[in-house]
């Protein structure tokens, strides 16, 4: 489920693949990405505007673009891991606003002077390190490697 909207802003108005949480598979000081899809689901032009909670191990490409009603644009996400990072606290903020000059083909136009949003949503970050699933696989296979050596000691025994 999206974080909830703060006081007074506007519900979000288009859809977006995942819907209610962006989850990031990662290993320890490598770089991953995932792609986040935006449909314009309303009958207007709208230019839309992702925000991330630290620019330092985030990277959105494109962060802000028009989408024509009925298109969907996808939206790279990069994590660029590092060491303590914590992996509850971030999210991305997604705005769209209705944008009907045809002629702009900058997006930064549509935000300028302070325009307000038409839409909001949060997306909660779930980072989930590969690490550690890696390290369960590296204890399963010693284990495996133990009882594999008991089992030939038995056998040496029995012999």
């Amino acid at each position: 489920m999206p974080l909830p909207n703060k006081a007074g802003e506007p519900e979000f108005k288009l859809k977006t693949d995942p819907a209610d949480r962006v989850v990031i598979k990662y290993k320890k000081n490598d770089e991953s990405t995932v792609t986040l899809t935006i449909t314009n689901i309303t009958k207007d032009r709208v230019c839309y505007k992702v925000k991330c909670t630290d620019n330092q191990i985030f990277r959105v490409r494109p962060p802000m673009g028009f989408i024509k009603p009925g298109e969907t644009v996808p939206v790279k996400i990069t994590l660029k891991s590092k060491e303590d990072l914590d992996p509850t606290r971030h999210f991305f903020a997604i705005y769209h606003i209705t944008f009907s000059d045809l002629k702009e083909k900058d997006p930064r136009a549509a935000w300028k002077d302070g325009a307000k949003p038409d839409g909001v949503l949060r997306l909660q970050a779930h980072l989930e390190t590969e690490d550690k699933a890696d390290e369960k696989k590296d204890e399963k296979k010693e284990e495996k490697k133990d009882e594999d050596k008991k089992d030939d000691k038995k056998d040496d025994k029995k012999e």
